[in-house]
């Protein structure tokens, strides 16, 4: 497909989308004496306790960007409240993305794969926990995406809890850090926070390399 028919194809989630970016760079701009690091950090500070764990509970499994959440995490209840929280927050994300991946919603994704000639994959019972695990260490793909995928297959909900779960959590530290960070702007916890992201990136690529590589072994066996 051409690109212009592409364009034409999708006018109106482009003009959407450009629409949307011209007024947050206008906000940007109209605000732009606001957007110090004092000022962000007295906004996160001020942000309700309440309404803030309901927004990290719901928002994310309604497709809104974790990271952003993390970062809020770490600037209104510092690096330990906002873990716990974290913590806390994905567990109840998989719970609930979960059971509702495997109500209508689960039958409705089923009709219109197998409409379009394809199926949701099996994962062979010794490489769930596994799979499971490394899927949720891949970066690329959204947050709420992958919760969903993953609660699509026939991956128990034990070893999509517990083998997920964990796994971002892990993740979580980074961002939350980052926010807990920059209330004090310390630079220890920067090199601290770099370092544990390349160790974590590092243990994900050489796991991926390790299990990906047995998986493909197993299949073709």
């Amino acid at each position: 497909m051409k690109l212009t028919e592409l364009m034409m194809k999708h006018r109106g989630k482009i003009a959407s989308t450009l629409v949307i970016l011209l007024l947050a760079g206008w906000m940007i701009w109209h605000h732009r004496a606001d957007l110090s690091r004092e000022a962000l950090v007295a906004w996160g500070k001020d942000l309700h306790p309440a309404w803030f764990i309901a927004a990290f509970c719901i928002l994310p499994v309604l497709g809104f960007p974790l990271s952003i959440l993390l970062l809020l995490a770490g600037v209104r209840f510092g690096l330990t409240g906002g873990m716990i929280l974290a913590t806390a927050g994905t567990f109840f994300h998989h719970f609930a993305a979960f059971y509702l991946a495997h109500g209508s919603f689960r039958d409705s994704v089923r009709r219109r794969l197998e409409k379009a000639g394809r199926k949701i994959p099996p994962i062979k019972e010794k490489h769930r926990i596994w799979f499971t695990a490394l899927f949720a260490a891949i970066h690329g793909p959204p947050y709420a995406a992958k919760l969903y995928l993953l609660a699509l297959t026939d991956v128990p909900f034990r070893v999509y809890l517990w083998a997920g779960a964990p796994a971002y959590v892990l993740f979580c530290f980074v961002p939350v850090g980052a926010g807990s960070a920059v209330t004090t702007f310390n630079p220890t916890w920067i090199y601290i926070l770099t370092g544990v992201m390349a160790a974590i990136l590092l243990a994900g690529y050489l796991l991926r390399k390790r299990f990906g590589a047995m998986m493909n072994q197993d299949e073709a066996s």
